[in-house]
């Protein structure tokens, strides 16, 4: 007999955060994440022999397309849901994000853009195998400036996805991203906030732009709830 769990207790309007995660599922994704991580740079090693590549250090990591507005910022970070469905992806628009954002979702904290892009390329194969299109989707349910601050984009949406496992489990979970920014210089050299601020409202909108500082991800299903998913067995409907 099959199972079938979904979690639906976003009607509530609570979100569970990284505060609320217990040290076990803290210390069970980090170790997964560890793995994928280390399996993905023993490939690239071999590739980067193999064809005779330059270092990993060299390999670009922005793409030269920064947000310079507000609006462009938001509409941006609405396309990463609707388009690129980044959370089944991995495809992030590196250019929207600071060198040392603060990446918090309710199973992992860290810094740094090119260690979130790392994270997410480790899992991208994987994705694909188990998650193709077609079988997964994210819908953006909002996405604007926060009514409460004005230096915060925040996303309400949800993922869900028919995984190509043989248990056949079923993710279906809704959520919230925050997406602090600030202005910062395009050529990404740092400012000490004294300075930032003594320059603001002083330099040329083309010699700046937004970036986001802190991305912090919350959901409507404690983390514990989320991974349970992952293993229990969903009675799909005849498609």
């Amino acid at each position: 007999m099959k199972m079938r769990f979904v979690c639906t207790n976003s009607s509530s309007g609570k979100y569970s955060d990284y505060s609320e995660t217990s040290s076990t599922v803290k210390t069970i994704v980090s170790g997964m994440t560890s793995v994928a991580n280390t399996l993905r740079q023993r490939m690239k090693r071999e590739e980067d022999v193999s064809s005779s590549l330059s270092s990993p250090s060299s390999l670009k990591l922005r793409n030269g397309n920064p947000a310079m507005t507000v609006k462009m910022l938001e509409n941006r970070i609405a396309d990463e849901f609707r388009l690129k469905e980044y959370l089944w992806t991995g495809d992030i628009d590196v250019d929207l994000f600071s060198l040392k954002c603060v990446f918090t979702d309710p199973t992992l904290s860290f810094t740094g853009l090119e260690t979130f892009r790392d994270n997410l390329e480790s899992l991208q194969p994987s994705l694909r195998r188990i998650a193709p299109e077609g079988k997964r989707r994210v819908e953006l349910r909002e996405c604007g400036k926060d009514e409460d601050s004005d230096d915060v984009v925040v996303a309400k949406w949800r993922m869900v996805g028919n995984l190509q496992l043989p248990w056949r489990p079923k993710i279906d979970i809704q959520g919230e991203t925050r997406f602090q920014f600030r202005r910062e210089r395009v050529d990404d050299i740092e400012e000490e906030e004294e300075e930032r601020e003594r320059k603001r409202g002083e330099e040329e909108e083309n010699e700046t732009c937004l970036r986001v500082v802190s991305y912090r991800e919350t959901w409507s299903e404690t983390a514990s709830e989320a991974l349970w998913q992952l293993v229990t067995p969903f009675a799909h409907e005849k498609e």
